[in-house]
């Protein structure tokens, strides 16, 4: 016994050391599975008894346990595989390294430094990932191996004292199989011990692709920090033909090899990313199809709004419009793909909206985004021309100047605006901030290639045509986004044309400023990297959301809080979505249970507010501890002062369950009489009959007396009294009485009416009148039934006496008097 509770005591103690040992030492390449290995094979010493009884079961688990492994072949040669393509990756890894610092990367191979950046940041991605995943694996084969260890040693320690009871046959088998084991466990060694040396290598190319990020980043710093620096002759005196090694055609080989020696590893590296691209794109490609077939069933006129834009994407050009969002998905999902591929897919984004929306477009912006492709295009090939050493700033020449041309009206002839005055004003700013934006970035970059400031120039150019691109490009996506948006809500109200009808403006408007931000955001981003801002910016940022800010004992974040606030505010959108939609637009319409849509919403959002109370609460950083300290102060707060509050939570969750009350019951409660209209968690709302709005809280509706007037059914039963002159015939009086009941469209079939005569007053013949109604027309029934009885007994001449009295005088004798 006290060997069961030494043996417990020493893994424990040995789990808290590995715990802070992976956080101190797990940086160390190999130490961190060495120790493991180690540490495992120590704690594997299980000494436990074997009993002669119990001698068969144990050498049919240790024989299990070696077939186990034998029969594990696919696991070896899996590792097997895994172990060759590392040690293929750290060639490669080692041979791109090579290449990389046989080039001297200067101020103008700007498009070089670009391409290398996204390629090694990808090599240092996925070296990270398969250091995982060996951590993971080394892992697996030390708990693997610990059960061989921890058998065998359990075999060593029991089998001397248990031999001189056993066969020779059996003591034969269990040696047989001891040593069996040990090969196990040695192979499991090996194996272990090539998957440490693996991650070594990997750590190691890791330390490697860091450093030429750095000399990267280093050589895009020094490009920034020259734009205002002249780091070149003037074009006329440079000397272009000494400028690059080899000839023309070496260097195109050259520049065509750069751009494209990782497009084998980088379609390898994505292979296990591809059956998600395919679902991704099938779900993109399928929800077009849908909104197209029921788009075409619906046939709406012009008259809908954007009709012309959502005709063009969704009827006319349907291919090229899943081409163009497949391919932005493409690059947003890849984000490290090949510089080369970027550019291209880029360029056919553009040319696909300028084919998809350009009818729908105003000429103005036709003309600017044709001669946005053109410089996109002439761009693009500056990924081969930097090769060519000087001959380079030629190139760049030409780029300015072809710019210049193609928006120099646009800024030199103000008056070709006032062709265009029917253009959307915003529509119009945009196009013109464009076209300035690109003409004066290009004289910039013209002037400053001549007078040699050539990276001024390079990035000039480059910055004047990919914001115009990226704003080209946000503007057709936001169009068609739109266009998308509109037919989905021209769809979603062949299903339910109430939503529609009630939140349709809302659900366009809400929709519209989201993607506009969306939108926004990704223009925002994607101009700030062709800018080289973007770094210095989202560190700014990440400082001012991450710095902590300290009063007193309480530390936070502003991105902590920002977190919190988004969340709640979230939950709280989410909330009454459900409250609005699911639950008064779509679970009212199906057959439910009178009172259960009710009882489905408030479940599903007092969940969604717990737990998004608490996701908010965990982002904030809260220590949840506190939250504990917190609820027993608040308990203590209920003790004393809200009992109220929670008696009135309690009593809303009765109502919503037991249904005593549901929305739409007509109640009588404290002199009240209305028509609930809301029950909440904590209280509930009435409108009476005079138009007023009671906040009624729900203990009231729970612990005094409650008239339920629709609780089961809506019923209501009227009475009317009336009295007629004696003389008159009771029979006919009881006819006409049912009469007036029966011909009134309000009054219920079943129960039938039921006239009563009650007895003999003191001046008529007095009657009852029973009959059912609605709740609602209960008032409007009485009254028109009354009418009703009056003309009848006014045409049968029968009346409805005043109230008679007999008085009697006695008079007295004058002697008396």
């Amino acid at each position: 016994m006290l060997t069961k509770y030494t043996k417990i005591i020493r893994l424990f103690l040995v789990s808290i050391a590995l715990i802070f040992a992976e956080s101190s030492m797990g940086q160390i390449p190999g130490f961190d599975n060495i120790t493991r290995l180690s540490l495992g094979k120590d704690s594997a010493e299980n000494k436990s008894e074997i009993k002669l009884e119990n001698v068969n079961n144990e050498i049919e688990f240790t024989d299990n346990l070696i077939v186990k492994y034998s029969l594990n072949d696919f696991s070896k040669r899996k590792l097997s595989e895994q172990i060759s393509k590392i040690e293929e990756l750290d060639v490669y890894i080692q041979k791109q390294g090579s290449d990389f610092k046989e080039f001297v990367p200067n101020k103008t191979w700007r498009f070089f430094l670009i391409n290398a950046r996204v390629n090694w940041n990808e090599f240092s991605d996925q070296l990270r990932i398969i250091q995982k995943k060996l951590q993971k694996d080394i892992r697996e084969l030390q708990e693997q191996q610990d059960q061989y260890v921890s058998n065998k040693n359990k075999w060593k320690v029991n089998l001397p004292g248990l031999e001189p009871m056993l066969t020779p046959q059996i003591s034969s088998h269990i040696r047989s199989n001891i040593g069996k084991l040990e090969n196990i466990i040695n192979e499991y060694d090996e194996q272990i011990k090539n998957l440490v040396s693996c991650e070594n290598k990997v750590v190691k190319d890791i330390v490697f692709a860091d450093g030429i990020l750095s000399d990267i980043n280093d050589s895009i710093q020094k490009r920034k920090e020259s734009f205002f620096v002249k780091n070149e002759k003037n074009i006329f005196t440079t000397k272009y033909r000494d400028s690059f090694s080899g000839t023309v055609k070496s260097r195109f080989d050259l520049a065509v090899n750069e751009n494209t020696k990782t497009f084998g590893y980088f379609f390898k590296a994505i292979r296990s990313y591809l059956l998600q691209y395919v679902l991704i794109f099938s779900l993109v490609v399928l929800y077009f199809l849908f909104i197209q077939r029921k788009y075409m069933s619906i046939q709406p006129n012009s008259s809908v709004e954007g009709f012309k834009m959502i005709n063009r994407v969704i009827i006319e050009r349907p291919v090229l419009a899943i081409s163009t969002v497949i391919i932005i998905l493409w690059t947003v999902l890849t984000p490290y793909s090949p510089f080369i591929i970027s550019l291209i897919l880029l360029l056919v984004a553009l040319i696909l909206l300028q084919l998809i929306i350009s009818p729908v477009l105003d000429p103005l912006v036709r003309k600017v985004t044709r001669s946005v492709i053109i410089l996109l295009a002439i761009t693009n090939l500056e990924v081969f021309i930097w090769y060519l050493g000087n001959y380079s700033r030629i190139y760049l020449l030409l780029e300015s100047v072809v710019g210049i041309i193609l928006t120099w009206e646009f800024v030199i002839t103000p008056h070709i605006y006032k062709r265009f005055q029917n253009l959307n004003k915003p529509f119009l700013f945009t196009t013109q901030v464009i076209a300035v934006s690109i003409f004066v970035l290009n004289v910039i970059a013209f002037f400053a290639n001549i007078a040699g400031y050539e990276s001024l120039a390079g990035f000039a150019t480059k910055l004047g045509v990919y914001t115009g691109v990226f704003s080209i490009l946000a503007l057709g996506f936001q169009r068609m986004g739109l266009a998308m948006l509109r037919t989905s809500v021209l769809v979603l109200e062949m299903y339910f044309p109430d939503i529609v009808l009630h939140y349709g403006t809302y659900i366009i408007s809400r929709s519209k400023l989201l993607l506009n931000i969306v939108v926004g955001y990704f223009w925002i981003s994607a101009v700030l990297h062709v800018a080289e801002f973007w770094e210095s910016v989202s560190t700014t940022f990440s400082t001012i959301f991450t710095r902590k800010i300290v009063i007193g004992s309480l530390s936070f974040t502003i991105g902590k809080i920002v977190f919190f606030l988004v969340v709640l505010y979230l939950t709280y959108l989410f909330a009454t979505f459900i409250k609005r939609i699911i639950e008064r637009e779509i679970l009212s319409k199906y057959n439910l249970k009178r009172g259960l849509a009710a009882s489905i919403s408030l479940t599903i959002r007092i969940f969604l507010v717990f737990f998004g109370t608490l996701i908010a609460l965990s982002l904030s950083g809260i220590d949840m501890g506190k939250i504990g300290i917190i609820a027993g102060a608040l308990s203590v707060g209920i003790g004393f002062g809200l009992q109220n509050i929670v008696s009135n939570f309690i009593s809303g969750l009765i109502l919503i369950y037991e249904k005593p009350v549901m929305e739409g019951d007509t109640v009588e409660v404290e002199n009240l009489l209305g028509r609930v209209t809301n029950i909440g968690i904590r209280s509930s709302t009435m409108v009476t009959y005079d138009g007023a709005e009671v906040v009624v809280p729900n203990s009231n509706l729970i612990s005094n007396q409650l008239i339920n007037w629709t609780l089961s059914d809506n019923k209501k039963r009227i009475e009317i009294k009336v009295g007629v002159s004696y003389g008159t015939d009771p029979n006919v009086v009881l006819e006409l009485l049912i009469m007036a009941a029966k011909s009134n469209a309000r009054v219920l079939k079943e129960p039938e009416p039921i006239p009563l005569f009650l007895g003999f007053g003191e001046s008529s013949l007095n009657f009852r009148l029973l009959f059912w109604v609605k709740f609602e027309d209960g008032i409007f029934a009485q009254s028109e039934v009354g009418v009703k009885i009056y003309d009848l007994f006014k045409e049968n001449n029968i009346l409805i006496p005043f109230p008679q009295l007999d008085l009697h005088i006695i008079s007295k004798a004058p002697d008396e008097k």
